[in-house]
């Protein structure tokens, strides 16, 4: 997977791996602590879906904006004013009970995720051989690393009686040091657009499989990010568990996901990656009726796990079709802007939902959209197979 790689680029490969475990840590951790942050700040669910949606909103303001300018400023750049906006935030973040302003810091939050998201997706479609998805789904898998440690820390620091902010302040600290790294490392010159981007790149708005892999995106990250932050919070409510082992829910959603995207990289070497995208969307539909009949912790705990495997490899399968396509940051920025969209509405509609009619309830729209996922991976199908592949020019 890495013979064809030479030594500069084997290196900016393992630091983008690098942060992307750390990405992973910070995307799940305030999920995970939601029941004792709840608890502790007396927020409502309105109040949390709120500050939930609030990184999302960062991510997907900073994805689209990033994507356009992926192939004008340098990725470098890019990836190291995120850095910096994402140490101000983070070390800040969930210092005082008011939500509004911790709002404001998991904006600051999301931004920063969407810049670092983008540079990542980018730089490794260029490093991926023809037609293939291997190292994009190890890429994705590192975040599945960060994801598992994450909730792992947020339990252990609440069962240990430490102030949940120490783990935000370490997170700060790493992303600092994962700021140097980059700083150190070299990127390759901007490349210049594909044969599919016209003069602007604009144009690709208009091509279908850009446009329906965004909206597949946009309900896939809404669902796996939503299940991801309410995972801990529906265990705790439903199966009646305390809040330090509920975080652990989130932990077993990610090992999930790390399990199918590294069997994926290291064992699938076909290119027909949307029929795996129609596999996996159904494995995780039928995981989640699995979540909503469960009545034992054994029970939900294999369902939340095959859910993490049914969602594990579409993303990154995903921006590696994309990538035999489309060379360009402005398709890429603009799938991840549509998983940015999902991540915004679809945690604070189940916080809307749940403040109704209660979490159990809540998460059967969670269902409703994977059979939706469902649906458009059909439709993708017929769309992979009419689009040709990008040649350089």
């Amino acid at each position: 997977m890495f013979s064809t790689m030479d030594t500069s680029s084997r290196r900016l490969y393992f630091v983008l791996l690098a942060g992307f475990v750390l990405f992973g840590v910070i995307f799940t951790i305030a999920g995970a602590a939601l029941p004792h942050i709840i608890s502790a700040f007396g927020w409502s669910y309105t109040e949390t879906g709120l500050v939930l949606a609030a990184s999302a909103a960062g991510y997907f303001l900073s994805s689209f904006v990033n994507g356009l300018l992926a192939q004008r400023v340098p990725a470098k750049a890019i990836m190291l004013c995120g850095l910096a906006v994402g140490v101000a935030t983070m070390a800040l973040f969930m210092r005082w009970p008011s939500p509004w302003l911790n709002l404001v810091l998991n904006f600051g939050i999301g931004l920063s995720n969407g810049g670092l998201e983008v540079v990542t997706n980018l730089e490794v479609i260029h490093l991926e051989q023809k037609g293939q998805s291997r190292l994009m789904n190890l890429m994705h898998a590192a975040f599945c690393v960060g994801a598992i440690l994450g909730p792992t820390a947020v339990g252990l620091i609440l069962q240990a009686g430490v102030p949940l902010v120490a783990i935000f302040v370490t997170s700060a600290a790493l992303f600092a040091l994962l700021g140097v790294l980059v700083a150190v490392t070299k990127f390759p010159a901007p490349r210049a657009a594909s044969v599919h981007e016209g003069r602007s790149g604009l144009s690709l708005l208009k091509e279908p499989l850009v446009l329906l892999m965004t909206l597949a995106l946009l309900v896939y990250v809404g669902t796996e990010m939503g299940i991801s932050s309410w995972a801990s919070e529906y265990v705790s409510k439903v199966i009646g568990v305390a809040a330090s082992t509920a975080a652990f829910a989130v932990a077993i959603f990610w090992v999930g996901l790390l399990a199918g995207r590294l069997v994926i990289s290291f064992f699938y070497t076909g290119t027909r990656q949307d029929r795996l995208m129609l596999g996996l969307s159904v494995l995780s539909a039928v995981a989640l009726v699995g979540i909503l009949v469960a009545r034992s912790v054994p029970t939900v705990a294999v369902a939340i796990f095959l859910a993490g495997l049914g969602c594990s490899g579409f993303y990154p399968l995903g921006m590696s079709l994309l990538g035999t396509r489309f060379k360009s940051g402005v398709a890429v920025g603009t799938a991840a802007t549509g998983g940015g969209a999902g991540s915004v509405a679809f945690p604070f509609l189940m916080a809307l939902l749940s403040q109704s009619v209660g979490i159990r309830n809540g998460f059967w729209f969670y269902l409703g959209m994977s059979l939706l996922l469902v649906v458009i991976s059909v439709l993708l199908m017929p769309v992979v197979r009419r689009t040709p592949a990008s040649k350089d020019p």
